[in-house]
């Protein structure tokens, strides 16, 4: 496992740009400007968009037991607010933040109709994951000369939206953030690209990530981090957030701190984060009792969230190669 060294805050996920950086909105798609807002289907039915509930005014949250679900803590909320989930409004009633990662649990009042099985293996890597998320869709082009890199962040609406990418590998984060997940943003018909390729933007954060484990959908992941900001100039100023497929040209690293990514005939894609469910799987069993791996109730609850919320702040930011201890809340 690579160790990822901490330095500075690069993104943070607020839906306006902080002065340190930016975070995680809606899943970016490669292919098309236009977002997937509507259940998978085909070979990805029932992969995970089912098991998506709307929290904290703009987040997700995934229901893992019958009584609780998971998100990621830095996207705020709290106790006596809701979960908007199959149709009904499940109020929270405890909060249990993991001390070791941004992982967030929450006990509501009532009972969930369905809730995710957890993936518990160590085998993501090289597994197609399928991503759920609440933020923007593709912005501005990000060119360098006449050289397409990638876009910029859009308008966070709060619509829920899915894409799909490679588990690239894992990362130790450090203390406070764990063990990560590492996904690359590849060029549209590269190689290395999937149809849906997607990335995040700010208010994907808490999003689920699910690998297909012998046939059966499992959550592995919970959105969580994202590099950037970016810059064309270098010189003082916020830069801007941005999914680049091609950071190379690009500057990246916040005000005061910017360094050059160079340019070169292969692309130097952009990364983004999420937290490795099944490295805290004791935890979660700690305070749940059980955990749901291979059989859980399964109902039909496709199509868009009847009522989308607003989209608000969100995830953290990683740096090219550091990233700092720090950890960003927002209330919802």
């Amino acid at each position: 496992m690579n160790r990822v060294r901490r330095l500075a805050i690069v993104a943070g996920v607020a839906a306006t740009l902080c002065a340190v950086a930016p975070s995680a909105q809606a899943v970016i798609i490669g292919r098309s400007s236009i977002r997937n807002t509507s259940a998978p289907t085909g070979t990805n039915y029932n992969s995970g968009w089912q098991y998506q509930g709307n929290w904290a005014g703009g987040f997700t949250g995934t229901p893992i037991h019958k009584n609780y679900f998971l998100t990621a803590g830095h996207v705020g909320g709290g106790v006596g607010g809701a979960i908007y989930y199959a149709g009904q409004n499940y109020t929270t009633t405890a909060v249990y933040d993991d001390p070791n990662t941004d992982l967030r649990l929450y006990k509501i009042s009532g009972s969930f109709p369905t809730w995710a099985p957890i993936y518990t293996g160590t085998s993501e890597t090289a597994k197609r994951g399928m991503i759920f998320g609440r933020g923007t869709g593709r912005g501005s082009e990000v060119k360098v000369g006449t050289a397409l890199k990638g876009w910029k962040w859009g308008t966070g609406d709060g619509r829920r939206s899915w894409g799909e990418n490679n588990v690239a590998g894992t990362v130790e984060g450090g203390a406070g953030m764990g063990q990560l997940l590492r996904f690359t943003f590849n060029k549209p018909g590269s190689s290395g690209s999937l149809y849906n390729e997607g990335a995040l933007s700010t208010g994907d954060s808490g999003g689920g990530v699910f690998i297909n484990d012998a046939g059966k959908w499992k959550l592995a992941g919970i959105n969580y981090l994202v590099e950037g900001p970016f810059s064309l100039t270098g010189t003082t100023g916020s830069g801007f957030n941005a999914s680049p497929f091609d950071k190379g040209g690009l500057y990246q690293g916040g005000d005061g701190k910017w360094k050059f990514n160079a340019d070169s005939s292969a692309d130097l894609n952009g990364q983004w984060y999420a937290t490795r469910v099944s490295s805290r799987q004791a935890w979660i069993k700690s305070i749940t009792g059980t955990i749901t791996t291979s059989s859980a109730p399964m109902t039909s609850l496709t199509g868009t969230v009847a009522v989308p919320e607003p989209a608000s702040a969100g995830l953290l930011a990683i740096g090219a190669s550091m990233l700092l201890r720090r950890r960003r809340r927002r209330r919802a």
